[in-house]
């Protein structure tokens, strides 16, 4: 009998597969597609959860904005490293910062023409060309306030995504006839947004700094940053065990997918990970956890 196990061609082929699912999801994670798909599922989320069925290119719109204002992010990081970056994806956007620039402007006037086409004229478009010039805004001024304001970075930048991806289900939901239960998940996914943040402060804390960039983590220290991390996580502990105990039982399964998302945080964050890149993914992926909402109808 032929142990398989032990058989080289056969790890070869495993190792080879593994390889290239690595590289592949790594391209995903550099280009923020993931990211992408995180926002996507986090709007649905909201949407479901007010007994919503957002059209299609709801879903494309954020899309194009997301991908939009996380690469312009990224290429402000990459021309303000004067040498070669350290990181894999500031280097990725220094080595094909032409390309990226252009496809991002022609993704953002696309996506402004889109939004002016297919979004109905009832403030719903204005609000959301109002809060992507915000988070544009937002992005170039922290560049420029002094050193110790880069602590408030993350948590603006989470208050700003929890704005984008429950734009539209708020602007589209009856008031009339709705439940406000989902104001309960505001806070939780702010909370999950800000730990996501922080915590990858934490990770990229040396690289920060060798690259001259300022976050939470270079201005608060090590200690602080994961007290506040500590704290953040006790936080959700309690929120959730709150959202059981007050909400009817239609929201539970919101309140566990939320806390699924919350505890690959802080399992990622307790067990001090190895691989930055591999973590990285780990919890882009979870803000995907939403999609599984579309199994437990």
């Amino acid at each position: 009998m032929i142990n398989y196990l032990n058989c080289p061609q056969i790890d070869k082929r495993v190792k080879l597969i593994q390889k290239v699912s690595s590289g592949f999801f790594e391209k995903i994670n550099i280009l923020s597609l993931d990211v992408v798909a995180g926002s996507c599922a986090g709007m649905f989320f909201f949407g479901d959860m007010m007994r919503l069925s957002l059209p299609w290119f709801i879903y494309l719109l954020l899309g194009m904005a997301v991908w939009s204002i996380y690469t312009f992010d990224h290429l402000l990081d990459a021309t303000s490293i004067p040498q070669l970056a350290l990181s894999k994806r500031h280097r990725f956007h220094q080595r094909h910062f032409k390309k990226l620039s252009i496809i991002t402007m022609i993704i953002t006037i696309l996506g402004i023409g889109l939004a002016a086409a297919w979004l109905p004229w009832n403030g719903m478009l204005g609000a959301g060309l109002i809060l992507f010039a915000l988070i544009l805004l937002v992005i170039i001024g922290l560049r420029f306030v002094h050193v110790k304001l880069a602590a408030l970075k993350e948590a603006v930048t989470a208050l700003l995504y929890v704005c984008g991806v429950g734009l539209a289900p708020f602007w589209l939901q009856d008031f009339g006839f709705g439940s406000t239960n989902w104001l309960f998940f505001v806070p939780g996914y702010f909370v999950l947004a800000w730990f996501n943040l922080v915590f990858l402060s934490y990770m990229d804390a040396a690289l920060d700094k060798a690259e001259g960039h300022h976050s939470i983590m270079t201005v608060l220290g090590k200690k602080r940053t994961r007290q506040l991390l500590w704290g953040l996580a006790a936080f959700s502990l309690m929120y959730m065990v709150l959202l059981f105990i007050v909400l009817p039982s239609f929201y539970h399964r919101y309140t566990l997918i939320w806390g699924l998302m919350m505890l690959v945080h802080m399992i990622s964050f307790m067990e001090h990970p190895v691989s930055i890149a591999r973590t990285r993914r780990r919890l882009e992926l979870s803000f995907s956890l939403p999609l599984l909402l579309c199994f437990l109808e």
